[in-house]
């Protein structure tokens, strides 16, 4: 026992001897790579295992190839702020803000989850659906082909929820554009109670339920890679339902 504990106490002072001795400090006109009473190999080793501790104060995330990295280069949510705004205009939102609403369809029994409401993937694959029937009927864009040699990829989607269907309810989805690019488009869909936009004024009354934003890219339907400015027929059908504003309504 004894020699046990002598060979633990001389390890843990060599541990601290290495790190922490005055001796292993370079000296202050000492030229870089030479150390006062150490060979510079020494040094080194002990400059790369300090290399590897974080810097005081530093916020760390892991990157993809496991090594330490600021947090300022991850992907950062928008502010509190900017998610009041974008909350506040979706609840502004009426029908009549729509060029192109679907008609009334009902809630399926699948859509719900166990919380007896309608899952918030459903809200999406309405958008989605609305959108293509959309293109199908004003172009004639349907897959595999697409129209004119290229299809749209979903690129980013984004939604707001605002409140709750429930089968057998039937809604409704508003779509527009709310940018336009040379190769990409972003629509905007309001998803509302069909009762709500039946009522009377409906159309600047009715609140909707989820506000999505849907990114569409679009790309040479040969090879679903290479990246193709919008064509005339599909950019004529987007310029048709752009969303419009307040002085429209």
């Amino acid at each position: 026992l004894p020699v046990r504990f002598f060979c633990f106490s001389l390890s843990l002072f060599s541990v601290f001897y290495f790190f922490c001795h005055p001796s292993l400090t370079p000296a202050p006109h000492a030229p870089s790579g030479c150390c006062a009473g150490r060979a510079p190999s020494i040094l080194k080793y002990r400059k790369k295992l300090i290399h590897l501790l974080p810097s005081a104060g530093a916020p760390l995330t892991m990157s993809s190839s496991n090594t330490a990295a600021p947090l300022a280069h991850a992907t950062m949510l928008p502010d509190a702020e900017s998610n009041r705004a974008r909350r506040a205009y979706s609840i502004a939102l009426r029908p009549a803000h729509f060029p192109h609403i679907t008609s009334p369809f009902q809630v399926r029994w699948n859509d719900q989850d166990a919380y007896s409401h309608a899952n918030n993937t459903a809200y999406v694959e309405w958008c989605d659906h609305a959108i293509n029937a959309y293109l199908n009927s004003s172009t004639g864009f349907a897959p595999p082909d697409g129209v004119d040699g290229q299809v749209g990829l979903a690129v980013e989607v984004r939604t707001i929820f605002l409140g709750q269907v429930s089968f057998p309810e039937e809604v409704q989805v508003g779509v527009g554009v709310a940018k336009l690019g040379r190769s990409a488009v972003t629509y905007r869909c309001g998803v509302f109670a069909a009762s709500d936009v039946r009522s009377p004024d409906g159309d600047v009354t009715a609140v909707p339920k989820a506000v999505v934003d849907f990114t569409h890219a679009f790309v040479s339907s040969s090879d679903r890679v290479t990246v193709t400015p919008i064509g005339d027929r599909l950019r004529r059908a987007f310029m048709g339902i752009q969303l419009r504003g307040e002085s429209s309504l």
